[in-house]
């Protein structure tokens, strides 16, 4: 069995696992409090919502499952992924969960009535991370393409891609004043993207006459504010802290 821990908050700690079930730990005990059985198959990533008590699971039966943690069954079911549900993040409203896949898709989900309200379609693989500004417009996301991939959520639309990684981007991560996008990939590099300058062009009358996204400007290198490499560690998580320090953090893989 191969558990892989999630998600954090306050004294709890989530962790997934390819045995299908997602389990809640007490950081005060150190023990094992309640496994939530739902998943048939592995569970790729399971996220807390920003209040907690809520959250989020997906996994390789193709479905996304909402959870609270005083309940043994979920909450609702997200259902519409064509492949493994491979990353999961709640909007920082908690109103909406966004669910990426092996499908190449990205969907954005209502958590009240559990309908899905937007599908982002854009990458060429399949997706790994998910990340929403502070302000809840704009998500990033991840993939196998190498590409870091910018959304605006209110109109649905592709407004930015930033390229650089020459492999899977498996973590992303805005800073807390949002005018920072982190990018940690395989190709053992963190980059770090200026999201103030890759958003302050768009213009409502962009929204207007778009069909699906707006024209995009091939300015990767001019929104790359640093490009940090590891000797040998594939970057697979990312944290900014109170103080706007960055962690990144990996797997050591000797050569």
């Amino acid at each position: 069995m191969r558990d892989t821990v999630h998600s954090f908050f306050r004294n709890y700690l989530l962790s997934s696992s390819e045995d299908g079930t997602v389990r809640l730990w007490s950081l005060q005990t150190f023990t094992c409090l309640v496994g939530y059985k739902g998943h048939n198959y592995p569970v790729w990533d399971t996220q807390f919502s920003p209040y907690g008590y809520y959250f989020i699971s997906g996994g390789h039966d193709r479905v996304a499952r909402l959870w609270v943690t005083d309940h043994y069954q979920p909450l609702r079911i997200f259902s519409g992924h064509l492949s493994d549900v491979t990353c999961t993040i709640f909007h920082p409203n908690s109103n909406y969960v966004a669910t990426g896949s092996a499908d190449r898709t990205i969907r954005l989900w209502d958590v009240l009535n559990g309908n899905c309200v937007r599908i982002l379609t854009g990458h060429k693989g399949p997706i790994h991370s998910l990340a929403f500004s502070p302000s809840g417009r704009y998500l990033a996301s991840g993939a196998t393409d190498g590409r870091v991939l910018l959304w605006d959520i209110g109109h649905g639309l592709l407004v930015g891609e930033l390229n650089g990684h020459t492999d899977t981007v498996y973590s992303l991560k805005f800073s807390r004043d949002g005018e920072i996008l982190a990018s940690g990939s395989m190709d053992h590099t963190v980059k770090m993207w200026d999201t103030v300058k890759a958003f302050e062009d768009l213009e409502t009358d962009d929204f207007s006459t778009a069909t699906g996204h707006i024209n995009l400007a091939d300015n990767s290198q001019e929104l790359l504010l640093g490009s940090y490499m590891t000797k040998s560690t594939p970057v697979i998580g990312l944290h900014f802290t109170r103080r706007n320090l960055l962690l990144a953090a990996g797997a050591y893989n000797p050569q």
